[in-house]
């Protein structure tokens, strides 16, 4: 059986996390902040799906705490949920720079996510405020930053569950 975990800020994760359990017939439990599940971890593989928020990533935060050996004996898989674009994750691999000495264990996916600014928390609002002010004053922007000031105050949702094929393959070829 296959374990799905999940952390959901804005509720794009949970969405997705759902979907995958219900195909992949798991189910899904949340994270809580302390690293843990709120479930017991089945004796397959185990997919962490989480919102990336600059170097906070819950999904590789409960990864670590599950330990290196759990890791290595496991399939473990982490799908990251942002609003960066594909070409720019997968040039930089944010999640494997924060896993470690554990990402040639884990393999990693990517999923298109929801940045609805009429929702953010007050503090969140600001942090992007400020991300935004200090792209703008770069002087050579990339696609992904040209897109992050050209979709800045606005509700953006990119979720997209065809999205999840590779990891249920995954999954798939986890539990032959």
């Amino acid at each position: 059986m296959t374990s799905i975990c999940y952390a959901s800020t804005y509720g794009s994760t949970k969405q997705y996390a759902e979907e995958l359990a219900r195909r992949v017939g798991a189910e899904a439990a949340q994270i809580a902040g302390a690293g843990e599940v709120s479930a017991d971890l089945a004796a397959g593989p185990i997919v962490v799906l989480a919102p990336a928020h600059g170097p906070m990533h819950a999904g590789v935060k409960f990864v670590r705490s599950l330990g290196s050996e759990v890791v290595q004996n496991r399939p473990v898989a982490v799908a990251t949920t942002g609003m960066t674009l594909d070409d720019t994750v997968n040039a930089t691999n944010p999640a494997g720079g924060l896993l470690g000495d554990l990402a040639d264990s884990v393999t990693r996916f990517y999923l298109p996510g929801r940045l609805n600014y009429s929702e953010l928390s007050a503090s969140h609002r600001n942090v992007m405020r400020g991300l935004i002010t200090a792209v703008k004053m770069k002087p050579r922007k990339n696609e992904n930053e040209r897109n992050m000031i050209d979709t800045y105050g606005k509700d953006v949702d990119r979720v997209d569950f065809a999205r999840l094929d590779p990891i249920v393959e995954w999954v798939e070829a986890q539990q032959s």
